[in-house]
């Protein structure tokens, strides 16, 4: 598979029973994988009483005292009060360590040389990263952590890049990346991390294929299979605008964020953020993101038919309800 070009992509705080947060994105050209950036805008949205998360209780249930913790959890202003590093500020990232993973475990970590002198202590945290790593094995059940083969520790400093996915050396195998800093604050972690997980759900090598011409949709990343989400998700929302799209937004080989945003402006109703437009790919993700975090939607836009789509693969309703009830372990902290 081909390495992806690196993108600060949209992410949503989404609130569990009042608030969905929405992010801002910007997108660079220089690098090779996909990477989030912070959010900082919160509006109202309702839980709707046939939201299928919500349930009378019980172990590994999802309860509506746990969304209620989730929503304090996920929109505490003071959450990050106790992050350390704040004042690192970098011109570029740097990976830190690296290292396998096998099922739920994390093994032989590769010390990275030339780390600036302020990065050290991180480098070194060893119980922090091991923290970091129970964190993805307690909201991503092991199933959907298969194709995780590295887990990676960086920083490009506070307040940048929350977290990253790439493709990894082996067949169908991707990296996680975590930025050591900002990862301090949990919370705006756990959206990081489900919107990765959208790309590695609906972009490997499962998903897609190599294949040099395609009667499908022509992925960033290769031939999408007939019976991929992604072919799903274009065929029902984007054949009528991908023309008009294309010739808009992409001006080169990538798109123009501010082309996306004007893009945006035109069909307001059909993308939950404004980076959605970047392409399906990134759609898809934004889409699997409100989905995981916000209340089921009537359906009354095309923006709320994205999110009404991932409703029609059980699987994917499981996985939500595994997701919420591993970030309850931390919410009720």
């Amino acid at each position: 598979m081909n390495k992806k070009n690196k993108k600060l992509i949209t992410i949503l705080v989404a609130i569990l029973t009042i608030l969905i947060l929405v992010s801002a994105c910007s997108t660079a050209s220089d690098d090779d994988y996909y990477a989030t950036d912070e959010p900082y805008l919160a509006t109202d949205e309702p839980v709707t009483t046939d939201d299928p998360v919500i349930s009378g209780g019980g172990s590994g249930e999802v309860t509506a005292v746990c969304m209620t913790d989730l929503n304090a959890w996920l929109n505490d202003e003071g959450g990050d009060a106790d992050i350390t590093g704040t004042d690192i500020e970098l011109d570029e990232e740097y990976i830190l360590v690296t290292y396998q993973v096998d099922g739920d475990n994390i093994s032989s970590p590769k010390f990275e040389s030339s780390v600036p002198d302020e990065l050290l202590p991180y480098q070194d945290d060893l119980d922090s990263h091991a923290r970091l790593w129970k964190f993805v094995t307690d909201v991503i059940p092991t199933e959907n952590r298969t194709i995780v083969g590295e887990f990676i520790i960086f920083s490009d400093g506070y307040d940048n890049v929350l977290g990253a996915v790439d493709s990894a050396d082996r067949g169908n195998k991707w990296t996680l990346e975590m930025d050591i800093i900002d990862s301090q604050d949990i919370a705006a972690m756990s959206t990081t991390l489900i919107h990765e997980l959208g790309h590695m759900l609906t972009l490997n090598d499962d998903q897609i294929n190599n294949k040099s011409t395609c009667s499908d949709y022509m992925s960033i990343d290769g031939c999408s299979n007939s019976d991929s989400y992604i072919n799903a998700f274009y065929n029902a929302f984007w054949t009528d605008i991908y023309d008009e799209w294309y010739g808009m937004v992409m001006t080169g080989d990538e798109p123009d964020e501010d082309l996306v945003i004007e893009f945006y402006d035109m069909y307001p109703d059909q993308f939950v953020t404004d980076y959605a437009p970047t392409g399906p790919e990134e759609d898809i993700a934004e889409s699997f993101l409100y989905f995981v975090f916000g209340p089921k939607p009537a359906g009354d836009t095309v923006a709320e038919q994205k999110i009404l789509f991932f409703y029609d693969y059980p699987e994917l309703v499981a996985l939500r309800q595994s997701i919420l009830g591993g970030l309850c372990l931390y919410a009720g902290q």
